[in-house]
């Protein structure tokens, strides 16, 4: 039931999108498995059928994929090491990422980008308190690079990619690769990337899940139009992170795109704002509705950094009455 219910699930969204068997299953499996998984006469591990599902943007229980007792170990062994890692329980991820690795049926390359993933997810809580940034960074973009080659060999971040398909792996993976790499010659390259990235959550996925990592991709969007310097295009990319959020199922970032609104309208408008009244008005109101949403899951940094901008940008006090 297991296997027909997943190859039925693969088969139905791949015809629904027109989609090649060779788009869906490049650099997981090959064209025959899938193929062989469709029609009921094949099975897969779990994470093959995770990533599969992945890559049209459906997921499934885990626990669903499973089909003997070998696979059942290694998912209970990936369950333990992804909670040690939501605990920040970072020696022992490690630990568990020797034995997963020595554990028989490992050799298959989606096993090893998922160690991979882990490891470069260690040095990202890493370099958040290292003094040596650059090194860490360094070491964050190889190991990303080199998982992301499992699965996409040919990736380059250079290169315009269009209309890929992207697991949730290989969507983190690149986002490590343009937040720690240093691409400043490349950016129109990057923003094709992120654009498709993006285009991918969009079109495919309809996960909740799935919010946080679109929320970041056009937070990614915004930085790259702000060191272009390109205003039109920032709040371009800010105005659909705030169309994002409301057709999704959580408000999650809707106060930092709303805050970024108010700071780039000021840039837009200028310093003379405060003598505009409706122009300091308009910023004010998105102040006040990233400021309220903040209040209500008691994010109290942002919003002293929200009061701060009002009054040495505004002049203009911020308050609970006034909201």
């Amino acid at each position: 039931m297991r296997i027909e219910s997943t190859g039925a699930i693969l088969s139905y969204y791949r015809k629904k999108y027109n989609l090649a068997l060779e788009q869906v299953c490049d650099g997981i499996c090959s064209v025959s498995t899938l193929s062989r998984l469709e029609d009921g006469s094949r099975c897969a591990d779990s994470l093959t059928s995770s990533l599969l599902l992945e890559r049209i943007g459906k997921q499934i229980c885990q626990f669903e994929l499973l089909f003997n007792d070998a696979d059942y170990e290694l998912w209970l062994a990936r369950e333990s090491i992804i909670k040690n890692m939501q605990r920040k329980e970072y020696e022992q991820v490690r630990q568990e990422l020797v034995r997963y690795r020595k554990k028989k049926k490992i050799s298959c390359k989606i096993h090893e980008q998922f160690c991979l993933c882990q490891e470069v997810l260690i040095l990202q809580a890493e370099l958040k308190d290292s003094s040596k940034k650059y090194p860490i960074q360094t070491e964050i973009c190889e190991t990303a690079m080199r998982a992301l080659q499992l699965t996409k060999p040919a990736f380059n971040i250079e290169h315009q990619w269009k209309n890929e398909l992207y697991t949730t792996a290989e969507t983190e993976l690149i986002l490590a690769l343009v937040q720690y790499g240093d691409y400043q010659k490349t950016n129109i390259e990057v923003e094709y990337i992120l654009s498709d990235l993006f285009h991918h959550l969009e079109y495919y996925d309809t996960d909740r899940r799935r919010q946080s990592l679109g929320n970041q991709l056009l937070m990614e969007l915004i930085r790259l139009a702000q060191l272009l310097q390109d205003q039109d295009k920032v709040l371009a990319y800010i105005d659909k992170g705030i169309n994002y959020v409301a057709q999704s199922r959580e408000i999650a970032g809707l106060d930092r795109f709303r805050f970024l609104r108010a700071q780039s309208l000021l840039i837009r408008y200028g310093t003379d704002v405060r003598k505009d009244r409706m122009k300091k008005r308009e910023i004010q109101e998105e102040c006040l509705m990233a400021y309220s949403i903040c209040s209500v899951f008691g994010d109290l940094q942002q919003m002293h950094q929200i009061e701060q901008f009002c009054k040495e940008e505004l002049e203009w006090q911020i308050t609970k009455l006034e909201m």
